[in-house]
């Protein structure tokens, strides 16, 4: 059966560096870190006091369908309902306008239309890995402290992983296909390749597609720091660092990153603007410990998506990675780039946005590839914010340091998540 090209015609973000693929874009290439002291709570007993927190002052939602409900949600459905609309206000993607009252069963089917139109044959997938953590922690402790009266309604609502893929649904009228994806830190990325599978099938004509997280609160530091896993760095300026061998951990970061994936053929049929193709995908299981990242089976994913895509790994001119400032975690996804192009004829330039954004679970892969589909635009890498000095064990990884003009192809896209789950995607230029 012939595949279908599946393309990006709409991108949304919310970050640290702010709330539009602009400003994660300028963000990128001026060398502007996210990271601040914590404001979320107060850090003082942490050994980490960082974050990469979004400005929820730039998250606002329009007047519309349980505009009421979504404002008293978890802060990744917030921001992934912020990004989602971003998304679609940027694809000029519509549909027949709606009909009748919300609520009301519109033409031709019995499913209610609850939202703006957009065009049948849509549907929504979405990477979360801790959902409604921070809802979780506040509920219980309110629960303990004030008693049982005082739980909020909208707790439960809150904490739950699928309302972020529902609160899209709902407020766009989706009523077909609604899929959240939970895994760990892989998540958005195979949420992004499982509607690119769909789309390409000719499943669905169309897909809005990416990840959210935002879970700082107590409890996350608390895990990670047990886990040894959080920078200790107090200096915003200095941490994390990526592939730098002064790098100690990771800082938590938050954000949500939405694209409206089209069949090819659609997308042109209307005129929309092509921000690059989707053009492979791969994911596998597979670690030597619970938490770590294999660096066989990494290459056994990376060279996955190559071989879906149908292209050697010399074709590849970039590689966002997951890098997140981890010691052992960013020896072992460059190990694994290194044996991927053991005998290639060439050697992509390695990037990552962690510098930059902090570490943000979900959303790590789609902010990825938003930076890639900016790439790939402008033509240029984005540098590894904070790498200084090199590791001699990455000696033969050309790591974009400062930002690089160069020509770029295409870009391969890393996102790993706990339990050894490993998620490659690659995209090409328009």
């Amino acid at each position: 059966m012939r595949r279908r090209r599946v393309v990006v015609t709409g991108a949304g973000v919310v970050c640290s560096l702010g709330s539009t693929v602009d400003d994660l874009w300028q963000g990128l290439l001026d060398g502007r870190s996210g990271i601040a002291p914590v404001t979320r709570f107060d850090p003082a007993r942490f050994h980490s006091r960082l974050a990469g927190e979004v400005d929820d002052a730039e998250v606002t939602l329009s007047p519309g369908p349980y505009a009421f409900e979504f404002k008293r949600m978890s802060a990744f459905v917030r921001y992934a309902l912020f990004a989602a609309e971003r998304a679609v206000e940027d694809s000029g993607l519509t549909g027949e306008p709606c009909d009748g009252p919300v609520g009301e069963a519109y033409s031709g089917g019995s499913a209610p239309r609850v939202g703006p139109g957009l065009p049948s044959g849509g549907a929504v997938y979405l990477g979360v890995a801790m959902g409604g953590l921070p809802s979780i922690e506040a509920g219980v402790l309110k629960q303990e402290r004030q008693g049982v009266r005082k739980t909020s309604p909208f707790l439960i609502p809150s904490l739950i992983p699928n309302m972020a893929a529902s609160a899209i649904a709902l407020r766009h009228g989706i009523a077909d296909e609604q899929v959240t994806i939970a895994g760990a830190c892989a998540s958005g990325c195979q949420a992004v390749g499982e509607a690119m599978r769909a789309i390409r099938s000719g499943d669905r004509t169309w897909a809005l597609a990416g990840g959210a997280e935002a879970v700082t609160t107590p409890i996350t530091y608390s895990g990670f720091q047990a886990m040894m896993a959080l920078s200790r760095d107090e200096d915003p300026a200095s941490t994390p660092r990526p592939f730098d061998r002064r790098r100690d951990g990771m800082v938590v970061g938050e954000g949500a990153a939405v694209f409206v994936l089209e069949d090819g053929a659609h997308a042109e049929a209307r005129g929309a603007e092509v921000y690059g193709e989707l053009v492979g995908y791969a994911t596998n299981s597979g670690c030597d410990d619970l938490t770590g990242i294999s660096t066989p089976h990494v290459v056994r994913c990376m060279d996955g998506a190559l071989a879906d895509a149908g292209v050697a790994a010399d074709a590849v001119d970039c590689v966002y990675a997951q890098a997140s400032g981890m010691v052992r975690g960013d020896a072992a996804e460059l190990a694994a780039v290194r044996e991927l192009l053991t005998g290639a004829g060439r050697r992509p330039v390695v990037t990552s946005i962690k510098g930059h954004t902090g570490y943000m679970f979900a959303a790590n892969g789609p902010m990825n590839l938003a930076a890639a589909l900016m790439a790939l635009r402008h033509q240029t890498v984005s540098p590894t914010l904070k790498y200084e000095q090199s590791d001699a064990a990455f000696t033969g990884v050309d790591i974009a340091g400062e930002a690089r003009k160069t020509e770029l192809r295409r870009c391969l896209i890393n996102a790993f998540g706990f339990g050894g789950i490993n998620a490659s995607l690659v995209v090409s230029r328009a």
